[in-house]
């Protein structure tokens, strides 16, 4: 009786079963090294304001900001020296009656037509800023995270640090019945939450 000879063929399984993951890290491999690259144009910002005593958030955005890179490469590259210009005439709370409010009353009493800022330094997650409003320059840290599509920056900022609280009084009677909660209290709070998001190029 003949005996089949299986010898090639195990080797060529063998062979087949030992290229294919070496491959597949070879292509892993690559995808960590290609450098994702942020575009800084599509910059979009939201914000988020809070009136009466319970914090009830208000959000919108600028439809006019500028953004400009420190750099290329790494995140840090990127933000660091990094800078943008915002047109407060531009803001959008997707409320036609309530932006005129806003522009008139908080930024034309806040004397900024336009706010501009310029990242100091950023490292490991966290980083600061330096902000100006009203005629005034402040630091304001702020975190970010990043993943293979977007890079995101959250900061919290008190108007009060630039001498913004009669922009809050002003804006708060304008819209007082509208601030007023259910112990009957008028409030809009100093404090407004800033998200950056950069969309990397696809």
């Amino acid at each position: 009786m003949k005996t089949k000879n299986y010898i090639p063929v195990i080797v060529a399984l063998f062979s087949m079963y030992a290229c294919t993951p070496k491959k597949a890290q070879e292509e892993k491999s690559e995808e960590a090294t290609k450098e994702i690259v942020y575009d800084v144009a599509a910059a979009q910002i939201k914000w988020t304001a809070f009136k009466l005593t319970e914090r009830v958030g208000v959000s919108g955005t600028f439809d006019e900001v500028a953004v400009t890179a420190g750099g290329e490469g790494a995140v840090e590259s990127v933000l660091t020296d990094g800078s943008f210009s915002i047109n407060t005439s531009s803001v959008n709370s997707n409320e036609a009656t309530r932006d005129p409010k806003i522009k008139e009353s908080f930024f034309g009493t806040f004397n900024t037509p336009a706010i501009e800022g310029k990242i100091v330094s950023a490292d490991a997650g966290s980083g600061e800023l330096s902000l100006m409003m009203n005629d005034t320059t402040s630091a304001v840290p702020f975190s970010y995270i990043t993943n293979d599509s977007t890079l995101i920056l959250t900061a919290s900022i008190d108007v009060t640090n630039w001498n913004g609280g009669a922009a809050i009084d002003s804006l708060n009677s304008v819209c007082e019945l509208l601030h007023k909660g259910s112990d009957g209290v008028s409030k809009l709070w100093p404090d407004v939450t800033v998200q950056v998001t950069i969309p990397a190029k696809k």
